[in-house]
């Protein structure tokens, strides 16, 4: 048996055998892509060595036949070289796997506000096996920048503003995809790295101005997380430059930094058509040059199909322009990958497990936890819950009976929406590339030359998928209340400035008892979109009127929830000050319609806390809990000289990182800290908390450290850990946090890894601001450390008294 087809033998073992038994054509096929549509005969032709990667776009309408062209796919790679190497599927899976079938679960800022890293892993277990058994292997999932600029529009991608709960999420993430034997799992990619979300103006694909210490101490935490207690396999570049360098092109960041600085060992692919960037930026007169330079820097496969990985690297190879060895560094990472998911052995779906993996009700039952755990409760001035005796319910909005509105970005009927109307042809990636006819426009929202109407199309085809399984928010709240009056009124639209339904929404609330208002924005790509990749917006509050219909509702008088629902939090000072009650809902997947309405009147307790800070006003951008000593919106201390204020406004936010309220109370109290450490050692810090009211519920609980002196500048605060307890009403349970005191290093003058000797505060509360118990304790020495291996957040335990 030749070495390579011996899964006994070591991997790398494996991989040099293969790769000096193939062709310089051989081993560039396993450095490209293809968007796989059709006929997968046809499809070859153009690839007669095979395909590194495919992107899974079937277009089958049921799961089975997802599965039977992953198998026709594998069937024809295998054959058209003489080694049988498989092609690795990929897809999406950031809130659930991105196909037919597949189990929708909140977007990921709702993912971030549940602040539970069990309920991501839980999901993309779930995740996993559904992919598995239609024989997608990778998920370009998931997103692990840290956003802190609500007017980017990807902020709905992310877990949210601070590194370290976008680093517990990052890596639960991972876990849960990647299982503990790739064999068996699908490989997670990380995106994108580096520094993304933090772009000019906050626009997609601008420079991102971060330093060199930020990149390292704030913005690759997540990822460095990952790579060192997940294992992840796949990064993904972003489409960004710093410091003057595109990431695609800069050996300094794909290789200085994340390999020999970060350890990660995995592949990394490009995000669509990145080296089509390097053209864009004037940094690559031709498709070549960016081609040569991706390469030269660590990009191992181009993806969604080839641009600069062509043949004209092979004659750029021969002319004496580009060394073979960088060729076989990629070709090594990308079979490296497909062996350890064991794809020789076996390339082909699981089919038979697709009805275990699909049709298990324990699917749609973890995403109605993970939605429920998603809902901030924002403000609540004994107006919640809910009875279900009302007799005069008011729903009003445009989010109350949409089923597309409970579905954020990069989910199957977001993807379903682009298709249909031909919104793909605008996606990033994929811009310029033969995506068959565009179907006919829908008009723009009156008032608006950016955002269209909604398809009648893409509501009939969501209808015929969900009804009956996925309630809209309306259709659960009749169920909630089947003897009350319940009215539906939709009064606006999400954008544009239409006010004909204001006269007959205020009448409704006029004649009501309570009203439910739902409003917000829609997460999804293309012009049918107010928010999403490469939907920026300067402006930061609610779209289009709904501002001036929000006061038209409160005007009437009568008692009212207002329920947001977008990708960004709340930011109307109106809204905040004026209505009794205030839920942030984000877009909360297939059952998010249900889960609202159990926390409306009171079948779950809202547990949910904010992954952002809420600004007042997009001039506060940016605004975040861990800003340095020195900046930001806290009021200065005794002997400090401050000097910074807004002359019209206050600087504090609308809500704070963290936040999130109950309908019980619970209580902090005996705090015990360890008070010394040595560097290299672990502190334990624990807390009793005790549910003072008459609901059961859960609670967040919140560690934040801050470091009194340091030789650098540092953050005022730092979420250092966190930990969701379930509590019963007149319990008191115990939370236990270790940290290895390492997890407080910081980057010194020369750029070294340090803990320092030195006195630091640990305060445990409700939110970064919410602060309940505090103590110090005492790091003893001082040490350089290795970065890539240290703590990244509190490791928690809870036990009951």
């Amino acid at each position: 048996m030749e070495k390579y087809k011996n899964s006994e033998l070591p991997i790398n073992e494996r991989v040099e055998d293969l790769v000096s038994k193939m062709t310089l054509e051989q081993k560039l096929a396993q450095l490209q892509c293809m968007m796989l549509m059709g006929n997968p005969e046809d499809i070859f032709q153009g690839f007669p060595n095979g395909l590194g990667e495919g992107t899974a776009m079937s277009g089958a309408q049921t799961i089975e036949e997802n599965a039977a062209f992953a198998k026709a796919i594998q069937d024809v790679a295998t054959g058209v070289n003489e080694f049988g190497i498989p092609t690795l599927l990929h897809s999406e899976a950031l809130t659930g796997f991105l196909s037919i079938g597949g189990t929708v679960f909140p977007s990921a800022i709702g993912l971030g506000a549940t602040w539970n890293p069990e309920t991501v892993e839980k999901m993309t277990e779930i995740i996993r096996k559904q992919m598995i058994s239609v024989g997608v292997r990778q998920a370009l999932s998931p997103v692990m920048d840290v956003a802190r600029d609500l007017r980017w529009g990807r902020v709905g991608e992310t877990y949210g503003e601070d590194p370290t709960l976008c680093a517990a999420m990052s890596t639960a993430f991972v876990k849960g995809l990647q299982g503990e034997d790739l064999k068996d799992g699908v490989v997670a990619t990380g995106k994108h790295f580096i520094g993304y979300a933090v772009s000019d103006g906050g626009l997609n694909m601008t420079t991102n101005p971060i330093t060199p210490r930020e990149i390292r101490e704030v913005y690759a935490k997540p990822f460095q997380a990952a790579i060192t207690e997940a294992n992840l396999e796949s990064m993904m570049n972003s489409y960004g430059t710093i410091d003057g360098e595109a990431v695609i092109t800069s050996e300094h960041i794909l290789n200085d930094l994340l390999r020999d600085e970060m350890g990660f060992d995995g592949v990394v692919v490009s995000d669509y058509m990145s080296i089509m960037r390097t053209l864009g930026l004037k940094i690559a007169a031709n498709p070549v040059e960016g081609g040569i330079a991706a390469l030269k820097a660590g990009l191992d496969s181009e993806l969604p199909s080839p641009f600069g990985y062509t043949q004209e690297l092979i004659e750029a190879v021969k002319r004496g322009e580009l060394e073979e060895k960088y060729i076989d560094r990629a070709v090594k990472r990308m079979l490296s990958t497909k062996f350890k998911l064991g794809l020789f052995e076996n390339p082909y779906p699981k089919a038979e497990t697709i009805t275990e993996a699909y049709g298990d009700k324990g699917c749609l039952e973890h995403s109605l936890k993970a939605a429920r755990e998603s809902i901030v409760l924002l403000k609540n001035e004994n107006i919640l819950p809910l009875s279900k005796e009302i007799k005069n319910i008011a729903v009003i909005g445009p989010h109350a009976d949409s089923i597309r509105l409970l579905f954020g970005g990069y989910t199957h009927p977001t993807m379903l929406e682009m298709a249909l109307t031909g919104g793909m042809a605008a996606m990033a990636g994929v811009m310029g590339m033969d995506m068959g006819e565009v179907p006919p426009q829908m008009p723009y929202f009156e008032g608006s030359n950016t955002v269209r109407q909604e398809d009648p199309k893409v509501t009939a085809a969501l209808k015929h998928i969900f009804e009956g399984k996925t309630p809209t928010i309306l259709e659960s709240i009749k169920a909630k209340c089947p003897n009350a009056n319940v009215t539906y009124v939709k009064g606006c639209d999400y954008a544009g400035t239409d006010r004909e339904g204001f006269a007959a929404a205020v009448e409704a609330a006029k004649h009501a008892d309570m009203v439910i208002l739902t409003l917000g924005g829609k997460y999804g790509w293309g012009e049918s979109a107010t928010i999403g990749e490469g939907i920026d917006n300067w402006d930061i509050g609610m779209p289009g009127i709904q501002e001036e219909f929000a006061k038209a509702i409160h005007e009437t008088g009568t008692p009212a929830v207002f329920v947001h629902m977008d990708a960004r939090p709340l930011c109307s000072e109106f809204v905040a000050e004026n209505f009794p009650a205030i839920i942030e809902n984000w877009f909360p997947g297939e059952t998010g319609g249900a889960a609202l309405a159990d926390v409306l009147f009171g079948d779950y307790n809202p547990s949910g806390r904010m992954p952002f800070t809420a600004p007042r006003h997009v001039g506060q951008t940016p605004v975040y809990a861990s800003y340095k000593n020195g900046n930001n919106y806290a009021q200065p201390g005794p002997g400090s000289m401050i000097l910074n204020y807004y002359i019209d406004g206050p600087k504090t936010p609308l809500f704070y990182f963290g936040e999130g309220k109950s309908y019980t109370e619970f209580t902090y109290s005996n705090l015990k800290v360890d008070k010394t450490v040595k560097s290299n050692g672990t502190i334990k810090v624990s807390c009793d908390i005790t549910n003072k009211g008459k609901m059961n519920g859960e609670e967040v609980v919140q560690v934040y450290v801050t470091d009194e002196i340091a030789t650098m500048v540092r953050p005022n605060k730092e979420l250092a850990g966190f930990k969701r307890v379930e509590i019963k009403a007149g319990e008191t349970k115990t939370v236990t946090f270790n940290m290895r005191t390492d997890q407080f290093a910081f980057l010194d003058t020369k750029m070294n890894w340090v803990v320092e000797a030195g006195k630091m505060t640990i305060a445990v509360g409700a939110s970064s601001e919410d602060i309940r118990l505090s103590d110090t304790f005492e790091i003893e020495d001082t040490a350089h450390i290795s970065g890539k291996d240290r703590g990244f957040y509190a490791k928690a335990e809870v036990l009951s008294n």
